[in-house]
This record gives C-alpha cells, structure tokens and sequence, in this order.
C-alpha cells in the first residue's frame, strides 16, 4: 500500500494561525533584505511578516463557524 507523500508544510502553530498562499519554500526578499524559509517559520516570525502588508505569501486564517450558524444581517 502506497502512502501518500505530503509537500513542504508550515510549522503546526503557524498552520492553525495562517494559510500560505504559495507552497511553503525559501523566499528571497530584497526589499527585507533576508531570506525567509516558510517551512521552519516560527509563529512570531511569522506574526511579525503577516503584519507586513507588502508580504503577501502569509494570510490570517478566518474564524471558522459553526455548522448551522447563520450568518448576521443588519
């Protein structure tokens, strides 16, 4: 039986705080002039870029509902 191989992952932490918009990889940022790999980010790292909004490849996870909520209208 064949398992299935996964691809470069987040850290667990920074999985349950943020989705990558791009496989996670080493990103080279000149303009922060450094090198960031996205698969051994720490979550304050990881909170530090997220708050960057030229730093696009690290977006906050959105709350997710309950099944059955509605949603609120005004």
């Amino acid at each position: 039986m064949a398992t299935k191989q996964s691809g470069p992952q987040l850290q667990p932490e920074v999985a349950a705080k943020y989705r990558c918009t791009i496989v996670p990889t080493v990103v080279v940022s000149q303009r922060l002039g450094r090198t960031i790999d996205l698969r051994t980010l720490t979550l304050k790292e990881a909170d530090e870029l997220a708050r960057d909004p030229r730093f696009t490849y690290l977006v906050a996870r959105r709350p997710r509902r309950a099944p059955g909520q509605a949603k609120e209208t005004v």
